[in-house]
């Protein structure tokens, strides 16, 4: 039995008129009857009484009826969310996010998004670092990552949005003899001792910590290495160290704390919006859509109130997990 056997059948036996319905279906009356013997004769039942003056549904007929009412209402309905999906206008994202990197404006950028798409749910996957976030991507365990191009690979099998410019910043006590400038010369840090983020830890930064230090002609003095990076602000902030470390982890780190920027070409990366290029989820388009539509407003109403703590934003423009 197909569905337009049941449409027509329908057609039949709200109209018992084989005339009528022949002509709403656009089809000959010969036709309609020789198809609704054949759906009879399919089913083993009859589904009508006819004489020379009237048609008349059977008792089965008429719970066929019924029947055919739902599943057609059923269908339709089954059609309708398979093309909101396809569209993007229903379904999940699952969203992976560097926490620091993007504290300030993902729960907004949330909220924001799930007004415009109400029956699209968000699931927030929180990430420690860069490469578990990309390998999630890669896996299609996430959708969707917020995550920094430090340690970021830029294969034409990841597609990428840029939120806004960061950089690596020296995180000193506010009574360290550089803290009161402006920006800072890697070079200048020579004879320091550095806490930093272990390297098992913390890869992506460490490295370049070191790679920066290298560029400038010496090698830092690492004197304590700790997985933890409320446990190097702490000891910052208590004077037994300097750190470089993303300015981002601003967010983070007390009053008595300075972070001040670090000059130079290599001390600058970005935060970005990632996604697997042949990821096949509908419901990513939208989210990327409304990224266009309302970042550009939203980070520059978080920069205008927050000018003393804010990165450098370029934009032109539910579940949480901790992994």
């Amino acid at each position: 039995m197909e569905l337009w056997q049941l449409r027509e059948f329908i057609t039949l036996a709200e109209r018992l008129n084989f005339s009528e319905a022949a002509r709403h279906l656009y089809i000959a009356q010969p036709v309609l009857s020789r198809h609704i013997a054949e759906l009879e004769q399919e089913l083993g039942v009859q589904l009508f009484i006819r004489n020379r003056h009237s048609v008349q549904l059977t008792t089965i007929g008429e719970l066929l009826l019924e029947e055919s009412y739902a599943l057609l209402a059923h269908y339709d309905e089954t059609l309708q969310k398979l093309h909101m999906a396809a569209s993007g206008l229903e379904g999940c994202v699952k969203i992976g996010f560097l926490d620091a990197a993007v504290k300030a404006f993902l729960a907004p950028f949330a909220v924001q998004f799930t007004k415009t798409n109400p029956k699209i749910q968000l699931q927030l996957f929180s990430f420690e670092f860069v490469s578990t976030l990309t390998d999630a991507l890669r896996r299609n365990e996430i959708d969707v990552g917020f995550t920094i191009t430090l340690g970021l690979p830029y294969t034409t099998e990841l597609s990428y949005k840029t939120i806004y410019s960061d950089v690596f910043s020296v995180v000193m006590h506010h009574d360290h003899p550089l803290a009161g400038q402006s920006v800072i010369d890697a070079a200048d840090l020579a004879k320091e001792s550095f806490i930093q983020i272990s390297r098992d830890q913390n890869p992506e930064g460490y490295h370049r910590a070191l790679a920066i230090c290298k560029a400038r002609g010496f090698t830092p003095n690492i004197v304590r290495e700790t997985p933890r990076m409320d446990a190097v602000l702490l000891m910052v902030e208590m004077g037994l160290g300097i750190s470089i470390m993303p300015r981002h982890f601003k967010v983070y780190a007390s009053p008595s704390v300075r972070f001040v920027d670090l000059k130079g070409e290599d001390c600058n990366f970005d935060v970005v919006l990632a996604w697997k290029a042949n990821n096949s989820n509908p419901a990513i388009m939208p989210l990327l859509k409304e990224y266009e539509a309302v970042s550009k407003t939203l980070f520059e109403n978080l920069v205008s109130a927050n000018k003393d703590t804010s990165n450098r934003f370029i934009s032109d423009v539910t579940d949480i997990h901790s992994i």
